[in-house]
């Protein structure tokens, strides 16, 4: 009997490069992280030959398969738009990983390829959109099975979305509003402290310890996040809202964010459809699956 295929599948975040050897069902047979390389190409392609290379060649992978922010164009590999890595916006990374270490490659959108992890491991036969939230809010939207990327790349695109204006009156997207970071930025202002002194678990829990001030930020955070999930559901229309990212793993998400769609709703009478929640089911291995399933997809 022939034993499976393995993958090496990517993750390349903007703080950390997260990296897995996956079976060809998905399961994740090692996995690790380092810190992304911040400056320039050459230092990718070196912490790649330092800390995959020799992974990739010991367990004689069949590809690689990449999760990548910014707007990817899976034909040609090429990332476009904006991510915290400029340099990851040009190069042709499938010509590139096949010209120096002989790896077929395949690159999809991070956002997507937590929404294929969704579809391929939950077997969801609905429409659903997906919302990341992290130090952005991402997104992705899967329709018939597929996801839809978009005429210029930036289908489902949510954190784009305004839902408000500042004290100045200048515009407030969903990632500047309704992100863990967003989070963190406005309690650490509460507070007088450097951003670095905070993360989004150590908010909740100053909440938690009887800080009204943070728990007033945080519940100022949950509703204009309602708000971008009511957009959504107005805009797309799709059977399920799925939220992604670290903060899905709190055990009162769900309903928090239910007490401020009801607060919509009342205030809204003619508002009918009403978004049908959940959390992903990958966790934070969803990346790494989605993207194998994407190159999976594409060497058919």
């Amino acid at each position: 009997m022939m034993s499976e295929q393995h993958y090496l599948a990517l993750d390349i975040g903007g703080s950390a490069v997260k990296y897995g050897i996956i079976s060809q069902s998905g399961e994740i047979t090692l996995k690790g992280s380092y810190p992304s390389p911040k400056t320039n190409i050459e230092d990718f392609w070196q912490q790649f030959e330092q800390h995959l290379l020799p992974l990739a060649r010991q367990h004689q992978v069949f590809g690689l398969a990449i999760s990548a922010p910014g707007s990817v164009d899976c034909d040609s590999s090429v990332i476009y738009g904006h991510s915290a890595l400029r340099y990851l916006h040009g190069p042709n990374f499938r010509q590139e990983f096949q010209d120096r270490y002989q790896l077929d490659c395949e690159i999809e959108n991070d956002a997507n390829c937590a929404a294929l992890a969704e579809l391929w491991h939950s077997n969801i036969n609905d429409d659903f959109c997906l919302l990341v939230i992290g130090s952005g809010v991402g997104g992705a939207t899967v329709i018939d099975g597929k996801v839809h990327h978009g005429k210029h790349l930036h289908g489902a695109e949510f954190g784009y979305m305004f839902v408000g204006v500042d004290d100045e009156g200048k515009p407030v997207n969903i990632s500047g509003c309704a992100a863990t970071r967003s989070l963190v930025q406005n309690t650490a202002k509460l507070l007088g402290l450097q951003e670095e002194q905070l993360n989004g678990k150590k908010v909740f829990e100053l909440a938690e310890a009887g800080d009204k001030g943070v728990q007033t930020v945080i519940d100022k955070w949950y509703q204009m996040l309602a708000y971008g999930i009511y957009n959504v559901q107005y805009c797309v229309d799709p059977d399920r809202i799925i939220i992604g990212g670290a903060i899905s793993s709190r055990p009162d998400l769900l309903d928090r964010i239910e007490e401020k769609l009801d607060q919509i709703f009342s205030e809204n009478p003619y508002s009918s459809i009403r978004p049908q929640l959940s959390v992903c089911e990958a966790g934070n291995d969803a990346n790494l699956i989605g993207a194998l399933y994407h190159y999976l997809q594409r060497q058919e």
